[in-house]
């Protein structure tokens, strides 16, 4: 995966004002979304949706970083790599959370359904990384 840097240098991420404004906004809109999607029954018709519900919330999440920071990311491969740089966010976090996004892109261009493990591993993969972005938003938006 590229390093946030080198995203800088295309059209893939715009540097602009920090907005910690939009980023409460981005997270708020974030967690709504996952509470409602949560909330529905979780079955092979559903999971495909639910799959890419939950993924649009943690990228949100990672949307807001972004805005705090002072940039707006065109391109969801940039945004997980801006999570790099944190170091509560491990390899591991970032490797699955590409995996996702891999899936989500499958799923929302080529009609790729998305399994029930898939979308469970997903809903725990937040859970995981949830606390984490929390993190780093309240130190961020404190100073």
């Amino acid at each position: 995966m590229k390093r946030f840097e080198e995203f800088l240098a295309t059209n893939d991420v715009r540097n602009t004002s920090p907005d910690l404004a939009l980023a409460k906004s981005l997270r708020q809109d974030a967690e709504q979304s996952v509470k409602l999607i949560l909330s529905l029954e979780l079955k092979e018709e559903s999971a495909t949706l639910v799959f890419e519900q939950v993924y649009e919330a943690i990228r949100a999440c990672a949307d807001a970083l972004l805005a705090i920071e002072g940039f707006k990311s065109y391109s969801h491969l940039a945004t997980i790599s801006f999570l790099a740089k944190y170091s509560e966010m491990t390899m591991f976090d970032i490797s699955k959370l590409d995996n996702a996004r891999e899936k989500r892109n499958l799923s929302r261009y080529y009609a790729k359904q998305v399994t029930l493990q898939e979308t469970r591993d997903l809903i725990t993969l937040y859970a995981h990384l949830k606390p984490k972005l929390d993190a780093i938003f309240k130190r961020k938006s404190e100073k």
